[in-house]
């Protein structure tokens, strides 16, 4: 029986203090242990869009998102203009409507 890569995006909720990389580990160490083979694991933070979904880009404008990598996406807006942009690009995310993420990547960044 052959096997193919496919790849799942899971977002989990971790404690404050938890690293993106742990929660990586975690959720590949689970994988694992249901017999599945993980090639590739990656933390990032917050919650990633889905490539198709529309979104809010922080000017307010809406874009459609066209692909999703480890720290950015790639946008097509209404008028076809298509770039690469950071997730902190995008509006809040609607999975952390307080903007928890926003501001510890702020206090992260200092003054």
């Amino acid at each position: 029986m052959g096997e193919r890569l496919v790849t799942v995006l899971v977002t989990v909720a971790v404690p404050e203090a938890a690293d993106p990389e742990d929660a990586a580990v975690l959720v590949a160490d689970a994988a694992m242990s249901s017999a599945l083979d993980v090639v590739h694991a990656v933390g990032v933070e917050g919650h990633l869009p889905l490539a198709g979904s529309v979104v809010t880009t922080s000017t307010g404008a809406p874009a459609v998102v066209v692909t999703v990598g480890e720290g950015s996406v790639v946008l097509r807006h209404l008028d076809g203009d298509v770039q690469r942009a950071p997730f902190r690009a995008l509006a809040p995310d609607p999975l952390d409507p307080a903007g928890t993420v926003r501001r510890l990547m702020a206090d992260d960044a200092g003054p």
